[in-house]
């Protein structure tokens, strides 16, 4: 039988990933927050369209993971008592993006994970920061590094759109997205959320999900919401992606509007 990547494996093998790849500061180790998959094409064909639940289920694994690393003891320095070390996500949370092998390197059942850290700048030099990034490939069930490298990265990345609305305080709120794919909604503790709207119970925790198409820069917005979601005051479909003009006004159950600007 041919070898096959399940959900279970791409899952470990970015928990894999994110072990090799901490970054040690003085007062906290930080581990990467993005996360690019790639697979095998007949492996990303065949698991595409459960994605959004690997990616769920990636993002609460990797956070489990960040306690069990959290509960380890360590010596601060010597004499001093053992306490514990706190580990971090780089940029606060995470961010996981799947890739089909366009490269023809990887075998069917093959896992690749390509992990990203933003290190500091150092202002006193005038230089900007770098990202440092770590590989490794899970196959036949065991994970092995391919390499950690660094890359310069002069400026912060460049915002893709502009979201605006109003909180329930009636004040303005703006939000930069700078993923190509992001989800909108309440929030909590079992639905993350990229941009978390401060809104009335009609609003999903998950409300729906925006993305940019790498070639083309257009958008595509998808409804997982209770209540729907209106684009220009137009229904959308339920589950379907449907493209979005560059501005557009996004409604989110009657209850609240998004003011969407491509940038």
């Amino acid at each position: 039988m041919n070898a096959k990547a399940v959900g279970r494996d791409i899952i470990l093998a970015i928990i894999d990933n994110m072990r090799e790849s901490k970054e040690p500061l003085l007062y906290s180790t930080v581990v990467p927050s993005l996360y690019d998959v790639y697979l095998h094409p007949d492996d990303h064909e065949r698991l595409a369209g459960i994605f959004p639940q690997i990616r769920e289920q990636s993002k609460r694994a990797l956070s489990e993971g960040l306690k069990e690393l959290n509960g380890a003891k360590r010596s601060f320095l010597p004499g001093l008592k053992a306490r514990r070390s706190k580990h971090e996500p780089a940029e606060g949370d995470w961010y996981i993006k799947f890739h089909k092998d366009e490269d023809e390197e990887l075998a069917p059942g093959d896992i690749l994970v390509d992990s990203q850290l933003t290190l500091p700048p150092q202002k006193e030099f005038g230089a900007g920061g770098k990202t440092q990034r770590t590989v490794t490939v899970r196959s036949g069930g065991e994970t092995r590094k391919l390499r950690t490298y660094q890359e310069s990265q002069p400026t912060a990345p460049a915002a893709l759109a502009k979201l605006a609305y109003q909180d329930k305080k009636g004040e303005r709120r703006e939000f930069l997205m700078t993923t190509p794919e992001i989800a909108i909604g309440r929030g909590g503790r079992a639905e993350y959320c990229d941009l978390e709207l401060d809104g009335p119970g009609d609003i999903s925790r998950q409300h729906f999900y925006l993305r940019q198409d790498e070639k083309t820069r257009e958008f595509f917005l998808q409804d997982v919401s209770r209540f729907g979601t209106t684009v220009n005051g137009k229904e959308v479909a339920p589950k379907e992606w449907v493209q979005i003009p560059a501005k557009a006004k996004i409604g989110l159950a009657g209850k609240m509007v998004i003011e969407f600007e491509s940038l």
